[in-house]
């Protein structure tokens, strides 16, 4: 049987976060979520509830549940401050402050006696729909399990190994990457939540951001423990609130159960809720046997097939615990993850005798469930949404369909297969541009000749249309713009020939890669006018190049700091929060030593870097730097595009008041930098603090020249900018939160120098998935 309610303020009537719903006389007790619900198992006939919440009287109410689940409201009424009657001691300290002092003494001495630990976990994540009753198979929507060994080492370098997997027919096996390293670890200072680097409980500094009372002892076996309350200091800074279970004598932290504050907000998620259970595992050390995460996900748009009121529940079972055995792994702390060749090849035999956690009853039968839809015809809606889902992303996808102003629509085919061997990747494609009336193609494969040394080896020839390099829209599809609007930032050519490349690894992190081009090259020109809006204005020229027999050497390094999981003999980057990405380029052409038509040497400096600043939100910043000697040809002129500025939509990284003009040199410096503070700006302003908007703040200068330069045909059509061009902007989100997650963000920007260009511009920020 369960009690479930709301925890209200008797004054103000509002619903109170955090509160602790205890069953007296039992080791049962709960946190209320961020709306004052909670839910909690009580045993047979009545029993004596006890609330508890820094800043209220105790509650104790007598409950008896009758049925399966009896539903009561509390109100707790707030502590009346009386200045005039406090009294302050130099004897008196509140005991919660020397058992949390102590306690994190306790973890420092632990921390410091070891130098690395391995363990083994088994870890289960279910979706639920909130709408239907929860002991039914029908709630379930989506169920994984892993297998799991990890491996810490001091200071705080991680590496796990997901040994076997298994998922629902709903969800692809690649996409399985459930680990207990998702989960975030309290003995660190500083915990990683998303965009925030939130204050442990914990570390070293916590009572500097929590005030801590001792609410209740209990008994675990023979010890007696105490319970603590944690509350924020701060409404302002993300943190954490709950209770921390501490054994008396000790200090070691036995149980830690916690939510996030009003400040800790993520878009569609609510409730987010953090419990961890303790054990002595030997060495004189308490490690987590069990590690719970889970939260609830709302989505305001309706979407066919998919519930919009979800629940998560990610749960770790940890043991075997070996300390200070060493056997480093060789990729620890470039490989945050790796997944075991057989991991996928697990019969369910093993599974039932290595689970360490048992399956519900429910959960079995939701996994039959799901696996049995999975084989049967989707129903309507479902079809539906799978041809929308589709239709996006072939439009999305460059070797299906692009659309420009020089080739017009494009329609082909072409992909990537990998699957033949781990040391093959073969690359192809082919279509026909009906504005330009011609075929292309491009076909290459890479073979990986050394796994440890990520030594690749790659060859490819092309007769196709290039964009020239960009700092802004370079890389990107820039389909959507051209179609729509007549929005093409790019410039085009023709190449044709061949590439020969090698890339490899040189130290964790830092990748190297050498290629040798030969290519002929040729102009463009515009070849479609068309526009879905039928804008009747005269698409921009697309410039002329320098054409002829074209090679050249180009190199490049780079600094990638993100880290990586490794797949079936493969890598792939995790995207990360915080990360800095930095990139050493350089391309040479002479006709002496490579019997080129073109002579020049060019070089450039690429920096990205995310971070949390003063945990008030991630700052991007995005700096080049480039220059060219010889007589460089225009299609590798350093070009500053104007992205998307034209259109109504915001270039995030670029600058959003070009109108259209692009601006050239053989000379280059940029520098942009973009802080989402998200909601963090209005927590510290109690008037707005309740509003859900979040704010953004941009800005950005480059310059672009010509220095030494012989002029190429066409280079009357390139804009230069010798004295800084500059803009500032801000941006407010999240105003609709009912549409999300397509709640876009509407942006203010302002030229701040004095150039041809607009001196304002409104653009409407897409959300990123």
């Amino acid at each position: 049987m369960a009690v479930q309610g709301i925890v209200r303020d008797t004054v103000s009537g509002d619903p109170i976060p955090f509160a602790i719903v205890r069953v007296a006389g039992e080791h049962r007790s709960t946190l209320t979520s961020r709306a004052g619900a909670f839910r909690i198992d009580v045993p047979p006939g009545p029993v004596v509830l006890e609330i508890r919440k820094i800043g209220f009287r105790m509650v104790s109410l007598t409950v008896t549940a009758s049925r399966d689940v009896h539903d009561v409201a509390i109100l707790m009424r707030p502590i009346p401050v009386e200045l005039a009657s406090v009294t302050v001691s130099a004897d008196y300290e509140n005991p919660a402050l020397r058992i949390i002092r102590q306690a994190i003494a306790r973890k420092n001495d632990l921390l410091a006696r070891i130098n690395d630990y391995r363990y083994d976990a088994y870890v289960k994540f279910v979706v639920r729909d909130l709408k239907k009753t929860e002991d039914l198979p029908e709630s379930i929507v989506l169920l994984t399990e892993t297998q799991t060994t990890a491996y810490w080492e001091q200071p705080d370098r991680y590496q796990e190994v997901i040994l076997a997997r298994r998922q629902s027919r709903n969800l692809d096996a690649e996409r399985n990457l459930v680990s207990v390293g998702q989960i975030v670890n309290f003995n660190r200072d500083r915990i990683d939540v998303g965009r925030y680097a939130v204050v442990s409980p914990t570390a070293d500094d916590a009572l500097d951001f929590y005030d801590y009372q001792l609410i209740d002892t209990l008994w675990s076996g023979e010890q007696m423990v105490f319970r603590l309350a944690i509350e924020p200091r701060s409404r302002a800074r993300p943190l954490f609130a709950g209770m921390i279970d501490i054994a008396d004598s000790t200090f070691d932290v036995q149980a830690v159960d916690v939510g996030a504050n009003e400040a800790l907000r993520f878009p569609l998620f609510t409730n987010l809720r953090y419990r961890q259970r303790l054990q002595p595992v030997g060495e004189d050390a308490w490690m987590p046997v069990e590690i719970r995460f889970s939260g609830e996900l709302h989505v305001g748009v309706p979407i066919p097939g998919f519930p919009n009121h979800l629940s998560f529940a990610h749960v770790a079972s940890l043991e075997n615990y070996r300390f200070d055995q060493g056997g480093t792994p060789s990729s620890l702390g470039e490989y945050l993850m790796v997944v075991d060749d057989q991991a996928d090849r697990i019969d369910s035999t093993a599974w039932e005798e290595r689970r360490a956690v048992p399956l519900t009853d429910t959960e079995r039968a939701a996994w039959i469930r799901i696996d049995s839809i999975e084989s049967q015809p989707p129903p309507f809606g479902r079809r539906v949404l799978g041809a929308t889902v589709g239709a996006i992303g072939i439009a999305a996808n460059e070797d299906v369909f692009h659309f420009n102003r020089v080739e017009g629509a494009y329609l082909g085919v072409g992909g990537t297969l990998s699957e033949l061997s781990p040391k093959l990747v073969l690359r192809g494609k082919t279509g026909y541009a009906f504005g330009s009336e011609e075929w292309q193609f491009h076909f290459g494969g890479w073979y990986r000749v050394s796994e440890p040394q990520r030594l690749w080896v790659g060859v490819a020839y092309r007769d196709e249309t290039r964009s020239r390099p960009s700092v802004i829209a370079g890389g990107r599809n820039t389909t959507f713009g051209a179609l729509v609007d007549k929005d093409d930032p790019l410039d085009y050519f023709q190449e044709r020939g061949f590439t020969v490349s090698v890339q490899t690894k040189v130290v964790n992190f830092v990748r190297l890669q050498v290629a040798y081009h030969d290519m002929d090259h040729a102009s463009r020109s515009v070849a479609s006018e068309y526009s879905i809006l039928d804008r009747d204005e005269i698409p921009r020229p697309n410039p002329p190049v320098v054409p002829g027999r074209f090679r050249s050497l180009s190199a490049s390094l780079t600094y990638d700091s993100r880290p990586r999981l490794k797949r079936k003999g493969r890598d792939f980057v995790f995207n990360t929060f915080t990360y800095t990405q930095v990139t050493l380029g350089t391309e040479y052409a002479s006709p002496s030593v490579l019997d080129s038509e073109f002579d020049f040497l060019r070089y450039y400096v690429r920096l990205t870097r995310r971070q949390r600043t003063l945990n008030l939100g991630l700052t991007t910043i995005d700096a080049v730097i480039g220059a060219a000697g010889g007589n460089l040809p225009p299609q590798r002129y350093f070009t500053v595009d104007f992205g998307r500025s034209e259109g109504p939509f915001l270039e995030s990284d670029g600058f959003n008041t070009l109108n259209a003009t692009n601006f050239s040199g053989n000379r280059v410096a940029m520098v942009h930098v973009r802080h989402d503070f998200g909601q963090q700006a209005f927590n510290w302003l109690p008037l707005l603090r309740e509003l859900p908007l979040t704010l953004s703040i941009s800005g950005g200068m480059f310059v672009t020249d010509f220095v030494d330069h012989a002029v190429n045909p066409g280079d009357e059509l390139a804009q230069r900018a010798p004295t800084p061009y500059g803009e500032l902007g801000f941006g407010i989100g999240n105003f609709l939160p009912m549409l999300s997650p397509l709640n876009p963000s509407v942006w203010f920007v302002w030229q701040v120098t004095n150039y041809d260009s607009d001196r304002f511009a409104l653009r409407v920020e897409l959300p990123q998935f």
